[in-house]
């Protein structure tokens, strides 16, 4: 699919031959935004990106595709939970708006390593640990979506802090044309924490002009002892708790 798109604004960066052939619409974010997903009353805590939504993406979610975002394990964030972590469920931000809906589409969600490559200075996305069910959502009305998906109770093995890790949001087909639903960032483009993989490997969206990074983060849950990982891959690790 041909995802050229118009560049309104770039904020201040650099735009030009590091954008290649996409760049994104992007709007100011004015609406409240609704929790849709089940509740998570025991959640201990919550991590990933933490900031205020600010802006959002159009033209450019297209479906049959990937969102990913790197978090580093602050245990401060955490403070009930003196030995490791487990991620309970995943949440994403996206707009809706008029012409979007009604919309229903299929997705699911994980938690996984980030890798240090060194050659870029960046994390990169990493092989999974765990992964949730295929979950059929529903969008009746125009509006800002909190969308929360749980992971597979008891697949997450407890992780320890201090520690890069990725949280992903995985569209599993695409949307009509012209009903794609907008991706949500903050006001606050780092790089390296926000991907979209759409069928040629993760891309870091700072590099295509994206103003902030995705709205993405985690429910967490305290648990002990977490797992050693130590001279293992998680899934070796994984396989300790089949």
């Amino acid at each position: 699919m041909n995802r050229i798109l118009l560049l309104v604004l770039c904020l201040g960066l650099l735009c030009g031959t590091a954008l290649a052939d996409r760049a994104p619409v992007i709007t100011r974010v004015a609406d409240d935004i609704q929790d849709l997903g089940p509740s998570s009353p025991q959640t201990d805590c919550i991590m990933g990106n933490l900031n205020p939504s600010y802006w959002a993406i159009n033209g450019w979610l297209t479906g049959a595709e990937s969102y990913k975002y790197l978090f580093y394990a602050d245990p401060a964030l955490c403070p009930n939970c003196p030995m490791g972590f487990t991620v309970s469920s995943v949440h994403m931000v996206l707009r809706f708006g008029a012409e979007d809906v009604p919309s229903t589409f299929l997705a699911y969600v994980d938690f996984e390593e980030a890798i240090y490559d060194p050659a870029i200075g960046c994390y990169l996305p990493g092989p999974e640990i765990c992964l949730s069910s295929v979950y059929t959502i529903t969008i009746d009305a125009p509006g800002v979506y909190d969308i929360n998906l749980p992971l597979d109770a008891g697949s997450c093995p407890c992780a320890y802090f201090e520690y890069w890790y990725g949280i992903s949001f995985t569209f599993v087909d695409p949307f009509p044309l012209g009903m794609e639903p907008e991706p949500i960032t903050d006001n606050f483009p780092v790089g390296c924490v926000s991907y979209n993989d759409w069928g040629q490997g993760w891309q870091d969206l700072f590099s295509y002009g994206f103003p902030g990074e995705l709205i993405m983060y985690a429910d967490i849950l305290c648990c002990s002892p977490p797992v050693d990982t130590e001279g293992s891959t998680w899934g070796g690790i994984k396989t300790l708790f089949r």
